[in-house]
């Protein structure tokens, strides 16, 4: 399966408006993830504080955390998206959204470390971050690689209240989901308030051989 996905709607963001009162979120009109690299042998979580503007283009796009080399390959892509942007009162507005991707390295299985990086980070108050992370497992009915597109919602608890895949059906779909569900988040907050947040998130599965 080809490691490349081009998608027509929300992808892989974690969203909340910075205008106050009631809001309806960015919406991703389109957007593609590159393949990963042939030989890429690392794995973790690269993520993206990107800024939509009222027009629904990318003004910035700055690392919230770095694994190499996907980070660098994330923070690039983003910055070709267009959004549907997010409105206030019926009006477009600004946002900020978390562009995160899980990415497994190309083995079946390996060990988490000690201490995560995740938890080390610290992530801008506007958008929620997870505080407790379970790998993606390798399906064992899956062959090659591949990517699944989440979309999650995120509760002002910081619970995942609902996963629905949004990328063509897959091998890896059900243990994207199953994996998503049992994330847990730090929530966003609005005015030092914690607010309910949609989330959008990639996982990336590499298979040993492609």
């Amino acid at each position: 399966m080809s490691q490349g996905v081009r998608v027509m709607l929300c992808l892989a963001v974690a969203t909340t408006a910075l205008a106050q009162g009631p809001s309806r979120p960015p919406h991703l009109l389109s957007a593609q993830v590159p393949a990963d690299p042939f030989n890429v042998q690392s794995g973790g979580i690269a993520a993206v504080d990107v800024t939509v503007d009222a027009t629904g283009s990318v003004t910035s796009a700055a690392l919230v955390q770095d694994v190499a080399p996907y980070g660098e390959m994330l923070r690039g892509a983003v910055q070709g998206w267009k959004f549907e942007p997010a409105h206030d009162s019926g009006h477009a507005a600004p946002s900020r959204v978390l562009v995160l991707g899980f990415f497994r390295p190309p083995m079946l299985t390996f060990a988490a470390p000690e201490r995560p990086r995740y938890k080390d980070t610290t992530a801008p108050p506007e958008i929620p971050w997870p505080t407790s992370v379970t790998v993606p497992p390798y399906p064992p009915g899956a062959l090659g690689s591949g990517k699944v597109i989440l979309e999650v919602d995120v509760s002002a608890a910081g619970r995942v209240t609902s996963a629905h895949v949004l990328s063509p059906a897959s091998g890896f779909d059900g243990a994207a989901s199953d994996t998503a569900r049992a994330w847990s988040f730090r929530p966003a907050s609005r005015s030092g308030r914690p607010v309910d947040a949609r989330a959008y998130l990639v996982f990336s599965f590499i298979g040993t051989t492609r």
